[in-house]
């Protein structure tokens, strides 16, 4: 009987570890899935030949502001 509450207390804290690391998985994947959303909305219009150059400089100009807000 002592070796299941072992067996299961174990089981809990890694339990644990699992659904935080899913946690900080989903917390992280939301930030990405922002900054897409903010990219597509930035490049949408603009012609295949110019896109490199637009992709980089939008990019670092929703950076810089992320980091100003913080």
């Amino acid at each position: 009987m002592i070796n299941f509450f072992k067996m299961k207390k174990n089981e809990w804290k890694i339990r644990a570890i699992v659904y935080g690391t899913i946690a900080a998985l989903i917390e992280n994947q939301k930030e990405l899935v922002e900054l897409l959303q903010k990219m597509y909305v930035a490049l949408k219009d603009v012609p295949a030949e110019e896109l490199r150059e637009e992709f980089i400089s939008k990019l670092t100009e929703i950076i810089s502001e992320k980091n100003k807000g913080r």
